[in-house]
C-alpha cells in the first residue's frame, strides 16, 4: 500500500465493520484495485471486510446473484460457460480490460466506488439491479434508488423479468475508458435506459414503446447531456449526438 496507512482491522461481523466505517480517514478494503489506482493519502485505516462478505456467484433460471465478494474475473469464469451471451459478461471486461485487475475488483467495490463510466454499474441500472446493503440491519433496496451509505453485500438482477438487453459504448479506443455508455432493457410495454460515460452520476430513463420516436431519443439525450461536460474527449453537442446515436442503436437491437 502507501506509507499513509496506519493500520488495518479485520471486523468479525458486519455491524461491527459498519461501525468502523463511520470513523474519519477509514475506508473499506476487499479487492484494494481502486485504493491502489488512487493512492488516497488521507485515508490511515483500512477496514478489510473480506471476512464478512462472501464471494459466490450463482445463476438460476430465474436470477442471477453476486455476492459483494465475487471478482469481475471469478464472474466470467462462472457464467461465460453457461450463459454465453450475457452482456454483463462483455460490461465486466469493457470496465476493466486487464484481467490481473479483474482477478482483484469486486462487484461489491466496484458498486460502492459508483464510476459513472462503469458499464458494470451502466448495466446495473438498466436492469435495475437489487442490492442488499448492511446498515443497522440488512435491506435490499434497487441501485437506482440507493444512495451510497451502508456496505453492499449482494447484487441480484432478474434477466426472465427483462425481454431483452443491450449495451452500446463509445471510446477512443476499445480498451479506453469510455465517453458514452447506453445500456437498454425491454420489459413490461417500456425501455428503460440508463445513460453513463464521462458523466457526474448514471441517469436512467423510461419510455413507453407506444411512445418510442425519433423525438423521445432526441428529449433523452437533451436531458442526459445535461450530467457531462465538455473536456478533450469531445465538445456537450458531439456527446450528445453520441448519446443519441447510442439510445437508437439500443433501440434498434431491442
Amino acid at each position: 500500500m502507501w506509507y499513509s496507512i496506519k493500520s488495518i482491522i479485520k471486523p468479525d461481523t458486519l455491524a461491527e465493520a459498519y461501525s468502523l466505517q463511520q470513523g474519519e480517514r477509514t475506508t473499506l478494503f476487499s479487492g484494494g484495485s481502486y485504493l491502489v489506482a488512487e493512492n488516497n493519502k488521507s485515508i490511515q485505516t483500512l477496514i478489510d471486510i473480506n471476512g464478512v462478505i462472501s464471494d459466490k456467484v450463482t445463476v438460476n433460471k430465474k436470477n442471477v446473484n453476486i455476492d459483494a465478494g465475487a471478482t469481475l474475473q471469478s464472474f466470467i469464469d462462472s457464467v461465460k460457460h453457461t450463459k454465453p451471451n450475457c452482456r454483463l459478461l462483455d460490461g465486466a471486461k469493457n470496465s476493466c480490460p486487464s484481467k490481473n485487475i479483474r482477478n482483484q475488483r469486486t462487484f461489491g467495490g466496484e458498486v460502492g466506488q459508483n464510476r459513472p463510466n462503469s458499464e458494470i454499474l451502466v448495466f446495473l441500472h438498466a436492469v435495475d439491479a437489487a442490492l442488499t446493503v448492511f446498515t443497522n440491519s440488512e435491506k435490499t433496496i434497487s441501485i437506482r434508488k440507493w444512495d451510497g451509505k451502508g456496505i453492499v453485500t449482494k447484487i441480484t438482477y432478474y434477466p426472465k423479468q427483462i425481454d431483452s438487453i443491450e449495451l452500446q459504448r463509445y471510446s477512443v479506443l476499445p480498451s479506453a475508458p469510455a465517453i458514452v455508455i447506453v445500456g437498454g432493457t425491454r420489459r413490461s410495454g417500456q425501455l428503460e435506459f440508463a445513460i453513463g460515460g464521462t458523466a457526474n452520476n448514471i441517469q436512467t430513463f423510461v419510455v413507453r414503446i407506444d411512445d418510442e420516436t425519433n423525438n423521445s431519443i432526441a428529449n433523452i439525450a437533451q436531458k442526459a447531456i445535461s450530467q457531462f461536460i465538455p473536456d478533450h474527449f469531445g465538445s456537450l453537442n458531439y456527446k450528445e449526438s453520441l448519446i443519441a446515436t447510442a439510445v437508437k442503436r439500443v433501440v434498434d437491437a431491442l
